[in-house]
C-alpha cells in the first residue's frame, strides 16, 4: 500500500510538474464520481494531485517567494477540497473533477485578490483577480473605473487584445447598467459597470501543468496581473470608509 507523504507545514520539495497519474486520476473520477470509487483511490489524490499542488504554494511562501512579490501561498491553507457541498445541490457527485488552489495576500483563501491555479485535464488555467465582490466592494470598484476609465482600460489592455494568450472575463454580470451608474451607459467602460467579479488569466496546457515550468508561468501571470491587482487593493482601502463596521475588517 502506497504511503500518504506528510511533511511539516512550511516544508515543501521543490515542484516538478503534476504528473500523468495525476490528470489519468481527475479523467477517471469524472467517470466514477462515487465514494466507492474514491476512497480506496485517495491515496493517489493525496499523493498525485494534492501533494503536487502543496509544493507549487510551496514556491512561494512567504520566505520563498520572489522579491516584491505581492501573494503568498500556504501549503495547508491555500488548496481547496475535493469534496463538494452537495446539501442544496441538485448534482449530487460527491467530488469535484478538478483540483484548485489560492495564493493571497494573506496566504488564505477568504483575503480579496487571488491567484488562483485550476488543474483539470484539457482545462486547467491560472487567473487572477476579484471574486464575489461584497456590496460595498463592488460599488467602490464601480465608482473607481466610472471615474478613471481611460487607466482602468489601460491596465486590463494586455488581457483584452485579441488571439492574446490572456483573458479577462467575470462570471456573472448584470444585463442593465447597476442603479446610480446609468449616466456612464455610453462609457467605454459601461460593459465593464455590469460585472460582479473581475478575473484575468489564461489556459494551461496538460503539458504545461505537467512541468515543472508551472512555476515560471505562475510568475509571469503575476507579473503581468500586477497593475490589475493594485488597482483592486487599491480600491479595497477605501472601500469600506463608511461602513461602522469597518473597525471590524482586519488584515491578516
Amino acid at each position: 500500500m502506497a504511503k500518504t507523504l506528510d511533511f511539516p507545514d512550511d516544508i515543501r520539495p521543490d515542484f516538478q510538474g503534476f504528473s500523468p497519474t495525476a490528470l489519468s486520476f481527475l479523467e477517471d473520477l469524472a467517470k466514477h464520481n462515487e465514494r466507492d470509487w474514491f476512497k480506496p483511490r485517495k491515496e493517489t489524490y493525496d499523493n498525485d494531485l494534492k501533494f503536487p499542488m502543496e509544493c507549487l504554494l510551496g514556491e512561494f511562501t512567504s520566505d520563498r517567494r520572489p522579491p516584491g512579490f505581492p501573494v503568498q501561498g500556504d501549503p495547508k491553507r491555500g488548496i481547496f477540497r475535493i469534496y463538494r457541498d452537495i446539501r442544496f445541490a441538485k448534482d449530487k457527485n460527491p467530488y469535484k473533477t478538478h483540483v484548485g488552489a489560492v495564493m493571497t495576500r494573506s496566504g488564505g483563501k477568504g483575503d480579496p485578490g487571488l491567484i488562483y491555479t485550476h488543474i483539470e485535464p484539457g482545462g486547467s488555467f491560472l487567473s487572477a483577480g476579484f471574486y464575489s465582490l461584497d456590496k460595498e466592494f463592488l460599488a467602490a470598484w464601480r465608482s473607481r473605473i466610472a471615474a478613471e476609465p481611460d487607466r482602468f482600460l489601460e491596465i486590463i489592455a494586455p488581457f483584452a487584445k485579441p488571439r492574446s494568450k490572456y483573458f479577462i472575463r467575470h462570471r456573472g454580470a448584470l444585463k442593465t447598467m447597476p442603479r446610480g451608474f446609468q449616466e456612464f451607459a455610453d462609457s467605454p467602460v459601461a460593459d465593464y459597470l455590469k460585472w460582479k467579479h473581475f478575473l484575468v488569466g489564461r489556459a494551461l496546457t496538460d503539458k504545461q501543468v505537467q512541468s515543472k515550468k508551472l512555476v515560471d508561468h505562475l510568475r509571469e501571470l503575476v507579473d503581468v496581473a500586477g497593475p490589475f491587482l493594485e488597482f483592486g487593493w487599491d480600491v479595497l482601502e477605501t472601500a469600506y470608509e463608511d461602513d461602522p463596521r469597518r473597525h471590524m475588517r482586519v488584515k491578516e
